[in-house]
C-alpha cells in the first residue's frame, strides 16, 4: 500500500508541476522536444517544440493535432513530426519517403506522389492522413494508384494464415462457425444451469435438521487450538503460529518473502524514477493515434531509452544479487524451521519408521504381529504398534462404503421416499442434482455390506512392500534405525530396510501403496502425454484463431485491439489456466503417488511446465503474427528503416513496434488475467458456492441426513499447489525487464497488490474454510525454493541482454554480442545460474537440515539443548487423533474384524474425534475432550 501510494503521489506531483510551470526546463526536456527546438530554426517552427510536448500529452484537450492549421505554406514543405491538422486546401498529412518522421500536407489526389511514401496512397478521412494499404488479416496488400478514385482503394493479394481471400479482395477468418457454435453452446449451458438453480432454490425446506447437522459438522472440521478446542482467531499470525504443521508456516513465509522481494525491487525502481527521470514510467506505452505521433514517439522513445538504459542495467544488477542472496538466506532459515519442528515438536513422524521391501503377506496371517516381532528382534526395541499398507486400490470404493457404514448413525437411515419426477424438466433437474450429489460423494441408496463380506474381503488382501513401525519415543526410533542400517530387518527371510518416515499420516494415500515405482513411471508418462495433448488442443482450437484475429491489427496509427479483444484475451488466458490446473491436478493424481506431498510436487511441476510452455507459445505466436502485420503496413524503426528490412532477430526484438506489442501483450497477460482474476473467483467458486448449494439441496430432500448431510457440507481440502501460482507469477514479472521500462512499475505493483490479497485470502481459508490438515514435510516447500531459481536465472539473462545493449552505440543490433551470440550468452547465463542455484541448495543448504535431523549435536544450526523432545508416543497420541494407525483404513477394519481388538482401532475423520476409543494395548491413546455434533446428540 505504501508503494502504491508513493506511486500515486509521484504521478500527481508530476502532473501538477506540468500544469503549473507549462514548459519544462532545459534539463527536464525530453529528447524529442530538444530535437524539435534545435532542428526547427524559424520562429514559426520554434513553436513546434511545446506542441510536440502536447503531442505526447495524454490529455485530449491539449492535443494540437486536433486543431486545423491555416498556414497554406505547409502544402509546399515537409516538417518533422507536424503536430497540427493540415489546412483545408491540402488536408491530408503524408509521410516523406527519404526523410524519417517528416510530413507534408497534400491533396487527396496527391497521396503517393511528391516524394511521399509510395504505398501510402489511400486518403484516410478519419485521421486525415495518406494511409497505407490495410486490409484486415492481409499479409500482402495492394494499394490504389495515386489519385485513383472510387470506394475500393485497397485489396488483398495474399491473406495471413487462418484467413481466406474473397472475390472482393477481403480476408475472411476461417473457422468462425466454430467460435459461434462454441458461444451458442456456452450460452445454452449457462441458461440450463440458471434454470436448474432457480428450481432447486425455489423448493421449500423440508429437512432443517439435515441442514443444521451439516453446518455443525462443518464447524467441527475446522482447525482448532489443541488446548481449548476453539477455532483460531482470524488475527492469528501464520508466519509464526504452527496451526497445521511447519509446512503450513513455510507456505505463508514463502508468500510473504515474495511480497518483500517484489516490494524491494519496486522501491529501488521508484528510486530511479524519482532521482533520475520520470520518463521511466512512460517509455514504451505511449499511444500513437496518427503517423506523426507514431514516428515521433518511436524516435524519442528509442533515444531516451538508450540514454536511460544504465538505470535498467543497474536495477538488474541489484535485482539479481538481491534475489540470489535473499534466496540462499531464506533457504537456510526455512531449513532451520523444519529441523527445529522435527526435533522439538512431537509429530507422529518423529516416532515412526518406514519398513520397506516387505514380501507380499496374505491377510489371513497375523501380519502386524509378525512384523512387530521381527523389528523387535532385529533392533532390540519393541515397537508400540505396526501399521501395514495393504494393496486395496481395486476395491477402494468398497472400503470407503464399509467405513461409512462403521461411522453412520441409525437415525440417518431410511426416510420417506419422494415421488419420482414425471415431467422432462423435473427429470433433468433430478439428474443434475444427482450429479452434484455424486461429486460430493453423497450416496442415498447403496448396497449394505455385511460383516461376513467384510471379513472375506480383508482376508483376500495382500500386504504391499511397506509398513509403518511406531516406537515408544523419538530416541528409540532413531536408535532402532541405526541398529539395522546395514543388516536390515528380516521378515520371512527377506531383508527389509528401516528408514525415517518423511510424511505425516494425514498426507498418506493408503490406497496407492500397492503401486510400484515401475507402474508409476508409466502413469507419469501418460500424465505428461495428456498434458501435452491438452496444451496442443487448446492452442490449435482456441488460441491460434484468436491470435490470427489479433494479428490483423497493425499496432500503429491507432490500429490496436479494443476492449472487446482484451476481454476475449482475458477469458482465454484465465480459461487456459483453469484448464491446465484441472489437467495437471488429474495427471498428478493419476500418477498414484504414496503421499500428498509427492502429489503436490508433481502437480506443481506439471502446472508450471504447462503454464510456461503456454506462455512461450502465446507470446511467440502473437509477436510473430503482429510482426508480419506491421511489416505489411510499412512500420518503421527509430532510424527510419522499414521494420521488414531488418534481417536480425536482435534488431527486430529491440525495435519499438515489437517492444510495444510484446509489452502490452505481456502486461495484459499478467494483469488481470494471471495475477488477479483466478484468485478473485476462487473464494466464490470453491468456498461459498458449494455451501450455498448444499443448503438448498439438503433442505429440499429428507433423505439427506447424518453422514450424507455431513458430506454435502464438507469443507474443502487445503493443498500446497499455491507454490505453482506464486512461482509462475514471479516468472512473468521478471520477463518485463526485457522490454521497455514503462511496464516495470505497473507490473510489479500489480503483483504486490494481487499477492497481498492472495495472502489474506489464504489466511482466512486456512483458519475457516478447509478441513483439519497437517503439512509436516519440507518437500513441497523445498521444490518451491528450487523453482525460484527460474526467475533468478531469467534476471541473469535479462542483465546480459540489457548490458549488451548498453555496450553498443545506440543503434539497433549494436553491442558486444550480436545475433545468435547474444542469444547464446543470455541463455548461457541463465543455465549457469540455474545450475549454481540448485547446487548451492543441494550441497550447502540441504546438509544443514540433514545434520539437524540426524543429530542436533553436530548441526551448525542447533545447539545440544535444541535436541529432540523427551515426550513419548503415548503422550503425543493422547491429543492427536491422526496417527499411522487411525489413518490406515485397512488396519482399522482388521483391528475389528480380523485381529478382534476390544475396543478396536477406530478410523479417524476430521470432525469425528468423539468416535475414537482408547486402547493402549494396540497403540490407541487418543482421549476426546470436547463437544461435537454427534456427542451432543
Amino acid at each position: 500500500t505504501m508503494f502504491l501510494t508513493s506511486f500515486a503521489v509521484l504521478s500527481f506531483g508530476a502532473a501538477r508541476e506540468t500544469c503549473e510551470t507549462g514548459l519544462p526546463t532545459e534539463r527536464e526536456r525530453s529528447l524529442l522536444q530538444q530535437k524539435a527546438a534545435t532542428t526547427l530554426v524559424s520562429s514559426e517552427e520554434l513553436l513546434h517544440g511545446p506542441r510536440l510536448h502536447g503531442l505526447l500529452d495524454s490529455n485530449p484537450e491539449a492535443r494540437p493535432e486536433e486543431v486545423q492549421s491555416k498556414d497554406t505554406s505547409l502544402c509546399e514543405e515537409d516538417i518533422f513530426a507536424r503536430p497540427e491538422l493540415c489546412p483545408a486546401v491540402c488536408p491530408y498529412a503524408a509521410e516523406m519517403k527519404d526523410e524519417f518522421c517528416h510530413f507534408r500536407c497534400v491533396k487527396k489526389q496527391e497521396c503517393g506522389l511528391l516524394g511521399i511514401v509510395e504505398n501510402a496512397t489511400i486518403p484516410d478521412d478519419r485521421l486525415m492522413v495518406c494511409g497505407h494499404c490495410n486490409v484486415e488479416g492481409c499479409l500482402h496488400c495492394v494499394p490504389a494508384s495515386p489519385g485513383q478514385k472510387g470506394e475500393k482503394l485497397e485489396h488483398c493479394r495474399q491473406c495471413m494464415p487462418g484467413y481466406s481471400l474473397t472475390e472482393e479482395g477481403e480476408c475472411e477468418m476461417q473457422g468462425l462457425e466454430f467460435f459461434v457454435g462454441t458461444a451458442v453452446v456456452a450460452v445454452v449451458a449457462v441458461i440450463l444451469v440458471v434454470v436448474w438453480y432457480v428450481r432447486v432454490a425455489s423448493k421449500p425446506c423440508v429437512n432443517p435438521e439435515g441442514v443444521a447437522y451439516g453446518f455443525e459438522c462443518r464447524d467441527r472440521m475446522r482447525l482448532t487450538e489443541g488446548s481449548t478446542g476453539n477455532v483460531y482467531p482470524l488475527t492469528t499470525n501464520l508466519l509464526h503460529s504452527n496451526v497445521a504443521g511447519p509446512g503450513t508456516t513455510a507456505l505463508f513465509r514463502y508468500q510473504f518473502a515474495l511480497l518483500l522481494w517484489a516490494s524491494t525491487l519496486l522501491l529501488v525502481w521508484f528510486g530511479f524514477v524519482i532521482f533520475v527521470s520520470s520518463d521511466l514510467l512512460i517509455l514504451g506505452n505511449r499511444a500513437a493515434e496518427s503517423p506523426q505521433m507514431l514516428c515521433a514517439i518511436i524516435e524519442w522513445g528509442h533515444h531516451r531509452q538508450m540514454d536511460l538504459i544504465w538505470t535498467k542495467v543497474s536495477w538488474l544488477c541489484f535485482a539479481y544479487v538481491f534475489s540470489f542472496a535473499g534466496a540462499m538466506f531464506y533457504a537456510v532459515q526455512q531449513t532451520k524451521l523444519f529441523v527445529r519442528a522435527n526435533l522439538q515438536e512431537a509429530t507422529m513422524a518423529s516416532f515412526t519408521a518406514k519398513l520397506e521391501g516387505l514380501p507380499a503377506l496374505p491377510g489371513t496371517q497375523q501380519v502386524e504381529d509378525k512384523i512387530k516381532s521381527a523389528v523387535s528382534a532385529a533392533t532390540g526395541y519393541e515397537p508400540v504398534a505396526v501399521s501395514v499398507a495393504w494393496d486395496y486400490g481395486d476395491c477402494k470404493k468398497t472400503i470407503e462404503t464399509i467405513l461409512e457404514q462403521e461411522m453412520e448413525e441409525p437415525e440417518a437411515e431410511a426416510h420417506g421416499d419422494e415421488p419420482p419426477p414425471t415431467t422432462v424438466l423435473a427429470k433433468a433437474e433430478a439428474w443434475a442434482t444427482d450429479q452434484v450429489l455424486h461429486a460430493w460423494h453423497v450416496h442415498l441408496e447403496q448396497h449394505h455390506i455385511s460383516e461376513q463380506e467384510t471379513k472375506s474381503l480383508l482376508n483376500s488382501m495382500f500386504s504391499t512392500a511397506c509398513a509403518f513401525v511406531i516406537f515408544k519415543n523419538q530416541e528409540a526410533q532413531q536408535k532402532a534405525i541405526k541398529a539395522v542400517a546395514t543388516s536390515g530387518v528380516a521378515v520371512d527371510h527377506v531383508a527389509c530396510k528401516l528408514s525415517p518416515c518423511k510424511y505425516a499420516p494425514e498426507g498418506l494415500f493408503w490406497h496407492n501403496m500397492g503401486v510400484t515405482p515401475q507402474q508409476r513411471t508409466g502413469k507419469i508418462g501418460m500424465a505428461l502425454v495428456g498434458l501435452a495433448v491438452s496444451c496442443a488442443v487448446w492452442t490449435f482450437l482456441l488460441y491460434i484463431p484468436y491470435a490470427l484475429y489479433m494479428s490483423s491489427f497493425s499496432y500503429a496509427n491507432g490500429d490496436e485491439p479494443g476492449e472487446f479483444s482484451e476481454g476475449l484475451f482475458i477469458c482465454l488466458v484465465v480459461g487456459s489456466q483453469i484448464g491446465l490446473f484441472v489437467v495437471s491436478s488429474m495427471g498428478a493424481k493419476y500418477a498414484a503417488f504414496h503421499s500428498e506431498d509427492e502429489t503436490q510436487k508433481a502437480y506443481t511441476m506439471y502446472y508450471n511446465a504447462a503454464l510456461i510452455l503456454n506462455l512461450i507459445l502465446d507470446l511467440a505466436l502473437q509477436t510473430y503474427l503482429s510482426y508480419l502485420q506491421m511489416v505489411g503496413v510499412g512500420a518503421h524503426t527509430s532510424d527510419g528503416r522499414l521494420l521488414g528490412s531488418l534481417d536480425s532477430f536482435q534488431e527486430i526484438l529491440e525495435s519499438y513496434p515489437v517492444q510495444k506489442s510484446m509489452g502490452k501483450l505481456l502486461f495484459v497477460y499478467c494483469w488481470p488475467c494471471t495475477f488477479f482474476v483466478p484468485f478473485l473467483a476462487e473464494p466464490f467458486a470453491v468456498q461459498w458456492l458449494p455451501q450455498h448449494l448444499a443448503q438448498y439441496i439438503v433442505g429440499a430432500n429428507k433423505k439427506i441426513k447424518g453422514e450424507n448431510a455431513e458430506k454435502a457440507f464438507e469443507l474443502g481440502e487445503m493443498e500446497q499447489g499455491r507454490y505453482a501460482d506464486c512461482i509462475f507469477n514471479v516468472i512473468l514479472v521478471v520477463c518485463i525487464p526485457f522490454i521497455s521500462p514503462a511496464y516495470m512499475a505497473l507490473t510489479f505493483a500489480a503483483l504486490i497488490f494481487s499477492h497481498i490479497y492472495l495472502y489474506l485470502y489464504d489466511t482466512v481459508k486456512v483458519l475457516r474454510y478447509v478441513r483439519k490438515f497437517n503439512f509436516s514435510g519440507p518437500e513441497v516447500h523445498w521444490l518451491g525454493m528450487q523453482l525460484f531459481a527460474i526467475p533468478v536465472s531469467i534476471l541473469a539473462g535479462a542483465l546480459v541482454f540489457k548490458a549488451n545493449q548498453m555496450s553498443g552505440d545506440g543503434t539497433l543490433g549494436s553491442g558486444y554480442f550480436k545475433g545468435y551470440s547474444l542469444g547464446a550468452a543470455a541463455c548461457g547465463a541463465m543455465v549457469l545460474h540455474f545450475i549454481l542455484h540448485l547446487s548451492l541448495l543441494e550441497f550447502l543448504v540441504k546438509p544443514l537440515g540433514d545434520a539437524g535431523r540426524n543429530g542436533s549435536a553436530v548441526s551448525p544450526c542447533f545447539t545440544e539443548e535444541e535436541g529432540h523432545t523427551s515426550i513419548s508416543f503415548a503422550e503425543a497420541a493422547k491429543t492427536n487423533p491422526a496417527t499411522y494407525l487411525s489413518m490406515n483404513p485397512i488396519h482399522c477394519l482388521r483391528s475389528k474384524y480380523i485381529l478382534k481388538h476390544n475396543p478396536p482401532q477406530v478410523f479417524y475423520a476430521p470432525g469425528k474425534e468423539e468416535l475414537a476409543k482408547t486402547n493402549p494395548a494396540i497403540g490407541a491413546f487418543y482421549e476426546f475432550h470436547g463437544n461435537s455434533p454427534k456427542a451432543k446428540r
